[in-house]
């Protein structure tokens, strides 16, 4: 169980799907870029940090590991940049497992054997749960389909095969990894995003879906009154969350799935939310 608590968001593998390309005429890859642009800047500079709500969480795996196949649900809880708090209960409501990390450190209680598992997050044990490239202290903003704030460059822009979806070949600057995004200029949303390194291999494939609208952000966004970050062709505010994500890994064959719901109006969390204190009968286990 701990090991797919560290897995929730951090998989390994190394699957090459194929992306469906057109090519985009250089009006289309201006109206793009602009929307982006956009989007960026009500993502970086109005769009809330926090993020709180009940999870649903499944892990899919087929072939030779699927007896490992299982599935949590509970709250999760998460902070700019890299903060996250997952606590998963039994159908009665009492917490069974309770994972923290700040990006940096985590700590990972197992309520029902007693046993607290503590450690970095750039220790090989965590690390073995983590794609090439992707850093644990910028969870947060893989959970809400948001991209990192940084030195970025846009490298290419390509047509996907739905009219007002392009795909974005980004890279940031220092990083030997490359992301391949799939943004929808209507909407201003990013559906899918896939993680390669330097070769062109895929690391990661995250899918996001059923964006929701969050009252607090909507306010927010409408009493901003700038313009770039609200979208005059009506489809709704800039600042949604995804209600459905999917990580997956190995051509599909290793996936799990993370159904979010009930979302918390503009959570506000400081750094003391994720910590736990760890109870002085439980068995203290340090990964290495």
């Amino acid at each position: 169980m701990i090991l797919f608590l560290l897995s929730l968001l951090f998989i390994q593998g190394c699957a090459r799907p194929a992306l469906q390309t057109y090519p985009a005429s250089e009006q289309e890859i201006e109206s793009a870029v602009a929307a982006f642009a956009r989007y960026r800047k009500a993502s970086e500079e109005v769009c809330p940090c926090c993020l709180d709500a009940e999870a649903d969480a499944a892990l899919l795996v087929s072939g030779w590991f699927s007896n490992h196949t299982g599935r949590l649900s509970g709250y999760l809880q998460a902070m700019e940049p890299g903060y996250v708090k997952f606590i998963a209960i039994n159908p009665l409501g009492q917490p069974l497992l309770i994972f923290v990390t700040d990006g940096n450190i985590f700590k990972s209680l197992n309520i029902f054997e007693g046993k607290a598992y503590l450690g970095s997050a750039g220790s090989e044990t965590y690390r073995n749960f983590a794609p090439q490239g992707f850093e644990p202290r910028f969870s947060y903003y893989w959970l809400t389909g948001r991209l990192v704030p940084g030195d970025m460059r846009i490298q290419a822009v390509m047509h996907d095969s739905e009219q007002g979806k392009f795909w974005l070949q980004i890279k940031y600057a220092n990083s030997s990894t490359e992301s391949m995004v799939l943004f929808d200029a209507r909407e201003f949303l990013i559906l899918r995003h896939v993680l390669r390194d330097e070769r062109g291999v895929h690391l990661m494939d995250v899918r996001y879906a059923d964006y929701q609208p969050l009252t607090g952000a909507e306010s927010k966004v409408a009493g901003n009154g700038s313009a770039g970050v609200s979208n005059p062709d009506g489809a709704g505010v800039l600042c949604r969350v995804p209600a459905g994500i999917t990580v997956s890994t190995n051509g599909g064959a290793e996936k799990i799935e993370v159904i979010l719901s009930s979302f918390l109006d503009e959570p506000r969390f400081s750094t003391e939310d994720f910590d736990v204190e760890i109870p002085d009968n439980f068995e203290q286990l340090r990964a290495k």
